[in-house]
This record gives structure tokens, C-alpha cells and sequence, in this order.
């Protein structure tokens, strides 16, 4: 006999209702119909607690997850009607995000009438600084959506209900505003991490530290960045079956980028990796480009369209001799890549195809396609679609002893391949409640 278990959860303001029964195959759709007649009919007999009131304008956010935090905003915001689907909202606020030069984040928030607000929008922005705690963060969000949806609110009943505070400035503040910037915009960043997990025959054992320096103006921007990186994974069941296995990864890398038009962009890369995996004892490269964007760069958060030609020159000394018996080499290289990227109301997609092949042999190549699409197909139905594959001939480094049986199983070793993909889809229906104004922190959430 098999048996499972299914759960109902009502939330309203005063109480919690939670009903889960169990049910054998046999009994389902009996027990199944009797199960959603109880939450329906105790839905209606609750809905009337809801705060939900028709004066207020119904509302749909759509932010990054990290600071998707609706309960707090729910409760920040209480003049609006949160809605579960953009369908049903008569403001969506959609907020995208880029990094900043003082490693902060912009936050560009769109506010796009829909239904009776059809045709109106606005637009603002709040930049964030890289010492900022998640709840400063959310706080500002919150103070900007206020701020955005006045514009509408105004527009409603509820206008009767709002007034407007002004926090008057202090000097000392006002002042901050026009302080020079000592550390003429670079930041920098350092970070020592560590990870280690195990049991009585398995230990992982991981070390990084990096550091970063950037400097972005309108003009110009830089990166650096180091990494090390040390592995140890031990295997030991005992009777002398153990084997141990030590990677190290070193990478460093740096880039300069000069803007010329709000279109065109000259920029110069270089970086160089020790790895053991890939066999390198050094592989150094710099690779002087070009990139051109369809759209302005001011325009990035919401769509970009860029196409990058670079050049590479490629130095490379290898651990052990490879199959192409090679210790050391120089290589020229020739890579073009292009990006689409869009983030609009109905959902957003992003694809790039790279490919880069050496003049020396003009077979030894590398193609790659990358696809994100996240899509609110119609009412309550989204669809989220990742995925990617690479061609490749380009695999110099290999050596020429091949690998042991523990480093194939293991992956310690990059082996030989003419490809690699991975792909993930999901698809899901929501329907029910279009509100969703209710917090309740009860058992987590």
C-alpha cells in the first residue's frame, strides 16, 4: 500500500491554519476533492481578516532574490496591494542592478504603470556602498519605492491617507557630499576563506585568499585581481585503499577599459594561471580589444547588445610534456564574442556565443553558446530556461602520460573531450489569491 501526505497552509493576520491529511492511492482523488472543498471553505471564511482595501493601488515587485525581501516590505509600505502576478497589478516595479567602482551596487528602479496607469512610468536610482548592511539596503529600496509610487498614489483614493515628511539635512552631512576622495576611487578588497567537511573515511579541506583592487570612473576602468587556492581531498576505507589528492590554482588577472562613445569601448586584458589540474606551471596571456554596443552603455541594466574582437598573445610552460610533446610555447590567438541581454517586464533573456581559434592551426578551436531566459508567459505561468555548450579542439595542455584511474573518477586531471554542456528547465503554475499582503514570520516562513 502507498501512502503520502499532503498539506494546506492559510495565513491571516490572526492565526495560522495548517491541515495535512494522508491518503493511500487507491482513496486520491476522493480524499484529494474533500481536502481542497476544507481550504477553500475555510479560505472564505478568513478572507475578510486580509488587509486589502479597494482604494489602494495593486502593486507587483519584481527585484534581484538577494534583495527581494517582501515581508519587510510589506510592512514598510503598507498603502499598496501586493499582488502574486504582474497580470493583476496596476504599478510593476522592476529593479535591475549593476556593480559600482566603489564596489557598491546600483540599483535602477523602474515604476511602469499598467491597466489604469497604462502609459506613465518613472525612474530612479540609488547607489549603495560597499559597507552597506542588507538592512541599510532594504531600507533605501523601500524609501525609493515610496518615493516612486507617489506618482500614482496620487492618482487614487488613497491619496487621503498619505503625508509627506522631510528629513532636513545637517551640515555635517551636506558637507560629506563635496568631501574629495582621498583614495582617488580604488577600492580595494581582501578575503581569506576556508571550507572543510569529512568523515571517518572521506576529508575536504579548502583555502583561498584573494585581493582586488578597482577604479571605475566614467572614463576609465580597472580591475586586479590574485587568487591561490589550495585543495586537499583524502580518501582512506582502510587495508591500505587510500589516496590523497592536492590541487593548487593561482590566477591573476587585470583590466584596463578606456570609453570613447556612449557605443565604443577600447580595452587591454592580460592575466596569468598556475594550475594543476590544467597542467600549467604558468600560462600567461594579454589580449588588447575592441567592443561595440548596439545600445548606450547607459542603458546597461535594462539591455545590452555588444559585440568584442580581441587579440591574444599566449605564453605557455607546462608541468609535464603534453601530447603535442611541448614543454614551453607561444601562441596567437583570435577571439570574437557577442552578448544579447534584455530585462523587461515580461521576463528577461540573456545569450552570448564566444568563439577563438590559434593562427598557428586554425582547427584548434573554441565555440561556446550561452542561454538564460526567464519568461512570464501568461498570467500565473513562467517558464525558466539555463543552458550552455562548448565546442572545443583547443586543448593544448594535455599531457602526454594521460591519467591514472583515480584521476579520471576523481576529475583531478582535465581529460580529453570534444565537448561539454550543462541545461536546466523549469516551468511552473500559480493560481489562487491575486494578494498577497499578509506577513506572518510564524515557524520561519
Amino acid at each position: 500500500m502507498f501512502f503520502s501526505f499532503t498539506s494546506c497552509q492559510l495565513t491571516t493576520e490572526g492565526h495560522v491554519l495548517e491541515i495535512k491529511y494522508g491518503t493511500n492511492r487507491l482513496g486520491l482523488n476522493r480524499f484529494f476533492a474533500a481536502f481542497l472543498f476544507l481550504c477553500a471553505s475555510t479560505f472564505a471564511q478568513d478572507s475578510t481578516q486580509f488587509d486589502l482595501h479597494p482604494e489602494k493601488i495593486n502593486v507587483y515587485i519584481d527585484s534581484p532574490d538577494w534583495y527581494m525581501d517582501l515581508d519587510y516590505y510589506r510592512t514598510e509600505i503598507p498603502f499598496v496591494n501586493y499582488m502574486r502576478d504582474r497580470a493583476d497589478a496596476d504599478v510593476h516595479i522592476l529593479t535591475t542592478i549593476q556593480r559600482t567602482g566603489g564596489d557598491g551596487w546600483e540599483f535602477t528602479i523602474s515604476f511602469i504603470g499598467l491597466r489604469k496607469f497604462e502609459g506613465q512610468q518613472n525612474t530612479l536610482k540609488y547607489t549603495s556602498r560597499q559597507t552597506d548592511t542588507e538592512d541599510t539596503i532594504r531600507k533605501e529600496l523601500a524609501r525609493y519605492f515610496k518615493i516612486g509610487l507617489m506618482q500614482f498614489v496620487s492618482q487614487s483614493p488613497a491619496i487621503d491617507y498619505i503625508d509627506v515628511h522631510y528629513r532636513k539635512v545637517d551640515a555635517g552631512e551636506a558637507s560629506s557630499k563635496t568631501m574629495d576622495d582621498p583614495w582617488n576611487y580604488w577600492t580595494f578588497r581582501t578575503q581569506v576563506r576556508g571550507y572543510f567537511d569529512g568523515e571517518k573515511s572521506y576529508k575536504y579541506n579548502y583555502l583561498n585568499s584573494s585581493i582586488s583592487a578597482n577604479r571605475i570612473t566614467e572614463a576609465w576602468k580597472y580591475r586586479v585581481y590574485l587568487s591561490i587556492s589550495n585543495t586537499r581531498t583524502v580518501y582512506d576505507y582502510g587495508d591500505d585503499l587510500s589516496y590523497t589528492d592536492d590541487r593548487q590554482s593561482n590566477y591573476f588577472y587585470a583590466t584596463a577599459v578606456k570609453s570613447l562613445t556612449p557605443h565604443w569601448s577600447l580595452a587591454l586584458r592580460t592575466g596569468a594561471l598556475k594550475s594543476t589540474y590544467n597542467n600549467y606551471d604558468l600560462s600567461a596571456y594579454i589580449h588588447p580589444g575592441i567592443e561595440f554596443n548596439v545600445y548606450p552603455y547607459s542603458e546597461a541594466t535594462r539591455r545590452q547588445f555588444t559585440f568584442q574582437y580581441l587579440l591574444g598573445a599566449h605564453y605557455y610552460d607546462y608541468h609535464e610534456e603534453t601530447i603535442y610533446f611541448k614543454m614551453k610555447e607561444q601562441r596567437l590567438t583570435e577571439q570574437l564574442n557577442m552578448a544579447y541581454e534584455i530585462k523587461q517586464p515580461w521576463g528577461s533573456i540573456s545569450s552570448s556565443l564566444n568563439a577563438s581559434h590559434y593562427f598557428h592551426d586554425i582547427k584548434k578551436f573554441n565555440v561556446s553558446l550561452h542561454n538564460s531566459i526567464e519568461l512570464k508567459l501568461v498570467k500565473g505561468l513562467s517558464l525558466d530556461l539555463y543552458g550552455y555548450i562548448t565546442f572545443l579542439r583547443d586543448q593544448l595542455s594535455l599531457p602526454s602520460s594521460g591519467a591514472s584511474l583515480e584521476e579520471i573518477l576523481l576529475r583531478r586531471r582535465e581529460l580529453e573531450t570534444s565537448y561539454y554542456y550543462y541545461m536546466s528547465i523549469g516551468i511552473s503554475y500559480t493560481f489562487g489569491s491575486i494578494y498577497n499582503n499578509v506577513v506572518n514570520p510564524r515557524f520561519g516562513g
